[in-house]
């Protein structure tokens, strides 16, 4: 019998709930983010049975990938499958995302959180020039949510309407949009037209790192009970 195996039916019948638990919260969400209050404990419990949960992820071809600069986990399909492809829009806020973590980081000491507002990514978007005026209140909503979904980011205060609406960006967005992916995504919008971001839609958004494809806002709804 393989070690890890061996180690997992060694656990009491309260740890192997919790991994369960764990181990479908990285399947839906990819992240489990130590900054992340809710996370926490998950990020605690698969670091102290990182070799139970690799040996499990591996038989299905998942790796477990651990940030310890960024305290991330994350959720790789070695067979890059189950991957969640962003559209064009989806990306261009995945961009302003990462922009905004790192000017606000630069400003903040390692234990605090990055902070946004709401107007502070529509200003973003408009300072980038890609259209000339904002996604409707809908769209912006509906990817905001997404984004959450994966431990991205978290409204903290407010409505996700609301301009004035707080939101934590987690480091997490460090590994989605890499150095090497904001570069090229930022020369791109500052010299391109929106029909070349279009073209460039269909070649580079599948570049972002794996994702699981089900939708998480499925499975939150799932927990209310909605």
């Amino acid at each position: 019998m393989m070690k890890w195996m061996e180690t997992y039916l060694q656990l009491s019948d309260k740890d192997k709930e919790t991994f369960s638990k764990t181990a479908n919260i990285l399947l839906n969400k990819t992240f489990l983010v130590y900054g992340r209050e809710q996370d926490r404990p998950y990020y605690r419990f698969v670091e102290k049975h990182e070799e139970v949960f690799r040996g499990y992820f591996f038989l299905a071809k998942w790796d477990l990938l651990h940030n310890k600069r960024l305290s991330v986990y994350q959720l790789y399909n070695i067979e890059e499958k189950n991957r969640r492809r962003f559209n064009l829009q989806e990306t261009i806020f995945l961009l302003i995302l990462r922009l905004l973590y790192d000017e606000k980081q630069r400003d903040l000491q390692l234990t605090k959180d990055v902070v946004v507002a709401g107007f502070e990514i529509q200003e973003k978007y408009m300072a980038l020039q890609i259209k000339d005026r904002l996604p409707s209140k809908e769209d912006m909503t509906r990817i905001l949510r997404l984004l959450a979904g994966y431990s991205l980011l978290e409204l903290k205060k407010g409505d996700y309407r609301d301009p004035e609406a707080k939101y934590v960006l987690y480091p997490s967005l460090q590994m989605v949009v890499d150095d090497s992916k904001l570069e090229t995504m930022g020369d791109l919008l500052g010299t391109e037209t929106l029909e070349d971001l279009e073209a460039f839609d269909d070649e580079e958004t599948e570049a972002f790192e794996d994702m699981e494809s089900e939708s998480p806002g499925e499975e939150q709804g799932r927990e209310r009970g909605e």
